[in-house]
């Protein structure tokens, strides 16, 4: 399952990213509990398996009922029982081998003074096929050839190296019992899709967010990840590190993780103390992140304090909170949407209740987005379908500019385009993502009565959908992911009809790749249909093994049908 997708903004990502490396404490750690492990294993070695003789007082040799009654063992026993005759022959051999040896170096002294100028040689000269030889890893009298290490960490480099063309996301991922984060390459320029590397988790993931600012880390990396799961704890990865053991910084959770192997578990103070199912990573004061949980509480945290990490906790809903967002622009104004049909909006500064406004909702909200050309407007995503949107300006009034029934099956999330005004995507369990037009283009302004209209849908073949995700740096890119292990792209400037609604709209300011146009090639196509551009990987089963690296791992992504 997928839970969810957070595309890293192009350029972020380090073009070659750094390769872990334990320091010495570490070190000393896996050797401390190598140690463990192996005085652990010989306590549980039986004192009978130790010991020369049984309880009987019998020798190893003689214990019949340590036998069992197959070939192997039957032949064991008759060598223990004819061991004095084998053990007379061999002695005799021996005598013997010792008086043909003594004859050959006689033999041998003889031949000394032979002439041997007048014998012709009669062998064949065959030619060497020294390329063979190359080729086979040897060299010089067919001595192995010295292995170029050098060649090879070059090459490993060069898999793990990140191109200008390379649109980079971050997947959490579940399957069976084995959680991840899944750091994914889609070449833009070939179609390729693959994993670059993993991240292990301790628990099923739920949300992300990514973020360019953690304390403790290197002035150089400015691409992290946050991950919310099931745990308290709220994990914040360096993206640019590979075979990293552990996050760059933990927000809450367990004060000694390894103590809850022993049954005690105590969480840090202000820590949540249930699952993390939102987070926000606030794009004005980089260092700031809200978190919902299944506690009912908000939590705001600053990411560059080692003490006191948490700023302050909201307790305005009274259930889980499913989601919050970060005004893009407005740095402290924060809404929150949970499944106490409740969206309400906040002041970061302030927390007091009476502060905080709210409106009610017709179902439990999945997801809050903030539209990013109109950012007055907040809208929200409702688990019976329903999507509503306000004017936070008129918050207090209650009322939506506008709502509809984007799907009877529900809305599981949506995202807004950030290049092209109006366009919204929505994804679906019934397996749709459905793109919607919600701008007046006869208004520079929102207008009460505005109905959003649908511009398509597509069939992701990715099972019920759970979460979608438009490119921050193209305008035509969106991915999605659900209950299937398939993570799905969508090229939407191959679709006649969304290129004419909006082609018109792309904000030429924003920064993104101006040409941008995405390329499969002429393998890996399986449909002819023209405009079908939906693009999806089946993940392989994890083999809940650390993953090569790199190498072996590029795919083609092939187009599905509609």
């Amino acid at each position: 399952m997928i839970a969810a997708i957070e595309w890293v903004p192009a350029g972020v990502a380090k073009k070659q990213p750094i390769k872990y490396e334990l320091n010495d404490a570490e070190k000393e750690a896996l050797e401390t509990l190598k140690a463990e492990h192996e005085k652990d294993e010989k306590k549980s070695v039986s004192p009978r398996q130790t010991s020369g003789k049984d309880d009987h007082g019998l020798p190893a040799d003689l214990r019949m009922d340590e036998y069992s009654d197959d070939e192997d063992n039957d032949g064991e026993i008759g060598n223990i029982l004819l061991a004095s005759e084998e053990d007379k022959m061999e002695e005799q051999e021996v005598e013997e081998q010792r008086v043909v040896d003594d004859h050959d170096d006689q033999d041998d002294d003889s031949d000394e003074d032979d002439n041997l100028e007048d014998v012709p040689d009669t062998r064949e000269y065959v030619p060497v096929d020294v390329g063979a030889l190359e080729a086979m890893g040897l060299g010089d009298g067919g001595l192995p050839m010295p292995h170029d290490y050098l060649e090879d960490d070059e090459s490993e480099a060069q898999d793990v190296m990140i191109s200008p063309d390379d649109a980079l996301m971050v997947v959490a991922k579940t399957e069976d019992d084995f959680a991840s984060l899944e750091v994914h390459v889609y070449d833009t320029k070939n179609g390729n899709l693959y994993v670059h590397h993993d991240i292990p988790l301790p628990s099923f993931p739920l949300c992300l967010a990514h973020g360019q600012n953690v304390g403790g880390a290197s002035p150089s990396s400015q691409n992290f990840c946050a991950v919310g799961t099931f745990d308290p704890g709220i994990e914040i990865w360096n993206l640019d590190v590979i075979n990293a053991l552990e996050p760059t910084c933990v927000l809450g959770g367990q004060q000694n993780p390894t103590a809850s192997k022993s049954g005690q578990t105590k969480l840090k103070k202000e820590s949540h103390t249930g699952a993390v199912m939102g987070l926000s990573w606030n794009q004005v004061h980089r260092h700031v992140i809200a978190s919902g949980s299944a506690d009912h509480t908000v939590k705001i945290w600053d990411v560059t304090s080692d003490k006191n990490a948490n700023a302050g906790t909201f307790t305005h809903h009274h259930d889980k909170v499913q989601s919050v967002q970060w005004h893009p622009k407005e740095a402290t104004i924060l809404a929150t949407g949970a499944y106490d049909r409740t969206v309400a909006l906040l002041d970061a500064r302030d927390s007091a209740k009476q502060s905080i406004k709210s409106v009610s909702i017709p179902a439990d909200c999945e997801s809050l987005n903030w539209d990013p050309f109109r950012p007055e407007c907040l809208t929200a995503a409702c688990e019976d379908g329903t999507v509503l949107t306000w004017d936070v300006r008129k918050f207090a009034d209650k009322k939506p500019l506008w709502s509809f029934v984007a799907s009877e099956f529900g809305i599981s999330d949506i995202s807004y385009n950030r290049h092209v005004p109006g366009l919204m995507a929505a994804a679906s369990p019934d397996r749709t993502v459905s793109l919607w037009d919600v701008h007046n283009q006869s208004s520079t302004s929102p207008e009460s009565g505005i109905t959003p209209r649908n511009c398509g849908s597509k069939d992701m073949h990715a099972g019920k959908l759970y979460t979608v995700s438009f490119y921050p740096s193209s305008p035509w890119l969106l991915s999605c992911g659900g209950s299937e292990n398939q993570l799905a792209l969508w090229d939407m400037s191959s679709e006649d009809g969304i290129w004419q609604q909006f082609a018109n709209r792309v904000d030429r300011t924003q920064p993104h790749w101006a040409d941008f146009t995405l390329s499969t090639g002429e393998e890996g196509i399986d449909a002819t249909t023209s405009g079908d551009s939906a693009k999806q990987q089946e993940q392989p089963k994890s083999n809940k093994s650390k993953k090569k690296k790199g190498k072996g791992k590029k795919k083609k992504v092939h187009r599905r049908g509609a």
